[in-house]
Formats: C-alpha cells, sequence, structure tokens
C-alpha cells in the first residue's frame, strides 16, 4: 500500500481509545469573532461540541457552521445537535 494511501486512511478513521475499534472523521467547522476554526472530530466528538457550538450561534457568537465528511460531502444536518 503507498503512503499515500495509508495516510487517506488514516485521516478517514481513527481508533476510538475506549474500544480501540476505527471510527470515521469529520470536519467541523465554523466562525467566531477569534477567527475561522477547524475540528478533526468522531461522530461522537461532533454531538459534543456541536452542541457547544450551537448554543454560541444561539447567542451570535459563532456562525458559518459545517460538517464535512472525508468525500467533502455537507452532513451537518446528519447530526441531532444540529437539526
Amino acid at each position: 500500500m503507498s503512503n499515500a494511501l495509508t495516510r487517506s486512511a488514516a485521516q478517514a478513521a481513527r481508533r476510538d481509545p475506549r474500544t480501540g475499534r476505527f471510527v470515521k472523521v469529520f470536519t467541523l467547522t465554523y466562525a467566531s469573532q477569534d477567527g475561522p476554526h477547524i475540528r478533526m472530530l468522531t461522530a461522537r466528538g461532533v454531538e459534543t461540541v456541536g452542541g457547544l457550538i450551537t448554543r454560541l450561534a444561539d447567542r451570535g457568537e459563532a456562525w458559518d457552521i459545517s460538517v464535512t465528511n472525508t468525500d467533502g460531502e455537507d452532513v451537518t444536518f446528519d447530526f441531532h445537535c444540529f437539526t
């Protein structure tokens, strides 16, 4: 397997430290007064951090929130915290 494929696979999934299983990784992006923020998170992490970001957005402190999968597709509204 080439190094590029290995890196791509590592970015697409990482091991859950509690279970040892591979999990998908998503990119959560949003903007605030501090500038743009980008986080690479598992689905559980998106739900956790997304809940906080939603509360910030309700107060006008965060905007331009999006979640993309490894293919770059917008999956923001696939997460309960953003519906």
